[in-house]
């Protein structure tokens, strides 16, 4: 047996792999910060071999509530994730499998892969040569020197709403990946009357991977030096989190009616969204605005509930350096985080694929219907 994590988004600590039905290995931090819950390995030359893979140090773990009633993610191609037997005891994280075919990733979520990310990008920039209103433009560098891209959906030159989706603040989270790779799908065909109206009605900016230094790291939650991005708002450090300082000037050259900053939660089985009822500036022109988006998203996707999510905030206690908090207390618009989750939605459960790339990307292509719904209100 071989495992090894060296490639695009890998982590995992090897400690012992001499006995296969009892193999110890240990989650990884995150580069620069203690930040520690994402893993992604790859194990050759097990096919037929009951393995037992145990990380030792899952207790220690950011987020350990994300352990219980959760399966790992496992995958031979790449391309299809299913889930595997997985126990934890408060202590270990152990997995259980044997392994169908010689070479086995294991994650613990559907990694979105960076070639994956940028083959999209190829797909936005071919539709813009054939005359489609659609691009791909580079707002800045992250820290590492990766480019900060955007896609934007429509003319430009017109006075419509501005709306903005980003994702993949925190690189562990990859289902915002395949969330987002479900809205430019959509919004690539030509043939689609929700895509259309949008492109008729608003400007659409999409940022599907805020972070890309730490999704080449493997980190779990920040960047190259260790930053949460999604902390950074109120005041990006353009020297430590450049990332977050690009696209907020970018957002600030045509302004922002609408915006969305797309997550996973690694311990709330659900999909759930949060406002920004604790921001100074809430009124109930905002809380309108947030029902109207919420109670189409419920209605046109099952996957989607109200019933169960964050506590909120109390009036005025907001946490501005958050983007969906910042965004709507700078821009007094529409503006709210999703969340998916890591375990399975405990409404729809799957057992065998658990919540997956698939039901991320179909969350997507609902969610632009939800936007399309709000869109005659937002100015």
């Amino acid at each position: 047996m071989q495992i090894d994590c060296d490639f695009d988004g890998g982590s995992i600590e090897i400690l012992n792999a001499s006995d296969p039905s009892s193999v110890a290995l240990a989650l990884r931090g995150d580069n620069a910060a203690e930040y520690m819950q994402w893993f992604y390995f790859r194990v050759r030359h097990a096919a037929g071999v009951a393995c037992t893979f145990r990380i030792v140090n899952a207790r220690q773990a950011s987020y350990p509530g994300g352990w219980w009633e959760y399966g790992v993610c496992a995958s031979y191609d790449g391309e299809h994730w299913f889930r595997v037997p997985t126990e934890h005891d408060g202590q270990v994280l152990a997995i259980h499998h044997r392994p169908e075919r010689d070479v086995v990733a294991y994650a613990c979520f559907a990694p979105y892969p960076t070639d994956r990310y940028e083959g999209l990008l190829d797909q936005v920039r071919a539709s813009g040569q054939q005359g489609r209103p659609l691009g791909v433009f580079e707002v800045g560098k992250s820290l590492e020197g990766r480019p900060m891209n955007v896609i934007v959906c429509g003319d430009q030159g017109r006075s419509v709403p501005r709306v903005w989706i980003i994702a993949h603040q925190h690189p562990g989270e990859t289902m915002a990946g395949w969330f987002m790779e479900g809205v430019v799908r959509r919004m690539l065909d030509e043939g689609d009357g929700v895509a259309r109206g949008l492109l008729d009605r608003a400007v659409v900016y999409l940022v599907p991977r805020m972070n890309p230094d730490g999704c080449a790291r493997g980190n779990h939650r920040t960047n190259a030096a260790g930053r949460d991005l999604n902390r950074e708002w109120l005041y990006p450090d353009r020297s430590a989190a450049p990332e977050v300082f690009h696209v907020r000037e970018a957002m600030q050259a045509g302004g922002v009616d609408l915006f969305l900053d797309v997550h996973g939660d690694e311990s709330i089985p659900y999909v759930f969204a949060y406002g920004a009822e604790g921001v100074p500036s809430y009124t109930q022109r905002l809380a309108s605005l947030e029902e109207r988006f919420a109670a189409t998203l419920e209605r046109i996707d099952g996957e989607y509930q109200r019933a169960r999510g964050y506590e909120l905030d109390p009036p005025g206690k907001a946490d501005l350096r958050l983007s969906s908090l910042y965004v709507a207390e700078r821009y007094g618009c529409l503006a709210l985080g999703l969340e998916m989750p890591f375990k399975d939605n405990a409404n729809r459960r799957d057992p065998h694929l658990g919540w997956s790339p698939e039901r991320c990307r179909r969350l997507g292509r609902s969610t632009l219907e939800a936007v399309l719904s709000c869109i005659d209100a937002l100015r």
